[in-house]
């Protein structure tokens, strides 16, 4: 075992940086390549069972924005982009995975299927269909942030824990034998209580949190860049993540795994993650910036800091968020705020 090496409940990982369901692994090609720049595992990109999934991928758009939001040619360091789904069928597409799952096990490895769902009962085929072909690891998304801009009835977003507890309940029936993550959206303040609605269901894990719907006005056309709202992360969303990770870790326990999704950029942040209460994190907007070079780079970075510390990685899990305190509980500063005004505002008045 070594030190960044890290575990789902059972199932173990050689280290947490997972590459997670995205353009860059829409073939079989992309997965093989993250696999090799050094993914544990790859979330494939997921399927949907309504054709309206899949042809929203003729109508997909990307832009990467600098660090003031502005649209750049450049690397950038967030993601703007409204996505679709695969067009393979799932029969086929799933038979590929599984082939390549095959031949990653060997190197302790894995290749998931993924769907983000357009109804209960396609989500359940699906998922028996994952495991008809043989998959280790079957991720439900039930977060995915363009639903309620993509056409009526293509994406499903859940965000009341009853039906989902239900719908994972349903999944989890045809699925035994296989790792249930499920991934939460990062559209509700309710996360916490989803997470615990997931692991009522029987999940295995639970990932946080989806990126967010935003709109960004161009300033030389006066128009919305793409054209449409679309889904919105960068570095920027990872503290939002950390403190909904810590809270589900506070209201779930240690016992269900996390998985942290959303504003990994470097080894650090993977780190910061598993402070916050990750067991893993997955990654692919690095990989739409910079390749799967990317990739690579946040796993050296990571393996670094904790060989630089002779640092374990899973006795970081969750350290930060077992010691996060309430504001109730800080000692009292009185008069801190004047280190943090303009001098004009603490002017004696004329």
């Amino acid at each position: 075992m070594t030190a960044s090496a890290t575990s789902i409940g059972g199932f173990p990982l050689l280290h947490p940086v997972i590459c997670g369901s995205g353009e860059p692994v829409m073939t079989e090609a992309g997965i093989r390549a993250a696999l090799k720049a050094g993914a544990a595992g790859v979330i494939a990109k997921s399927v949907n069972e309504n054709p309206a999934g899949g042809r929203q991928l003729d109508k997909a758009d990307y832009m990467r924005l600098d660090a003031d939001g502005a649209p750049t040619a450049g690397q950038g360091v967030s993601l703007f982009n409204r996505s679709g789904l695969s067009q393979r069928s799932t029969e086929d597409w799933f038979k590929a995975v599984a082939a390549i799952d095959r031949d990653a096990r060997s190197e302790g490895r894995f290749v998931a299927a993924s769907i983000v769902y357009a109804s209960a009962e396609g989500a359940v085929s699906i998922a028996s269909a994952a495991r008809h072909a043989g998959l280790r690891v079957f991720e439900l998304n039930v977060g995915a942030p363009h639903a309620s801009e993509a056409a009526a009835g293509a994406i499903v977003q859940e965000t009341d824990p009853d039906r989902l507890a239900d719908l994972v309940r349903r999944v989890r029936a045809v699925t035994e034998g296989m790792q249930l993550w499920v991934k939460l959206t990062g559209l509700s303040s309710n996360l916490p209580a989803l997470a615990l609605a997931a692991r009522r269901g029987g999940a295995d894990a639970v990932g946080m949190m989806g990126r967010f719907m935003a709109l960004v006005p161009d300033l030389e056309t006066f128009k919305p860049v793409l054209g449409t709202s679309a889904a919105y992360g960068g570095g920027w969303a990872l503290p939002i993540v950390c403190r909904y990770l810590a809270l589900t870790r506070r209201a779930a326990g240690r016992e269900l795994p996390l998985i942290g999704t959303n504003g990994v950029r470097s080894g650090g942040d993977v780190i910061r993650m598993a402070l916050a209460g990750a067991s893993a994190v997955e990654v692919v907007s690095v990989i739409m910036h910079e390749g799967f070079a990317g990739l690579t780079r946040v796993v050296t970075e990571m393996d670094s800091f904790l060989a630089e510390r002779r640092l374990i990685f899973s006795d970081l899990i969750g350290q930060t968020a077992d010691s996060l305190a309430t504001y109730a509980e800080q000692p009292e500063t009185p008069g801190r705020w004047r280190d943090f005004v303009p001098p004009e505002t603490l002017a004696e008045s004329v």
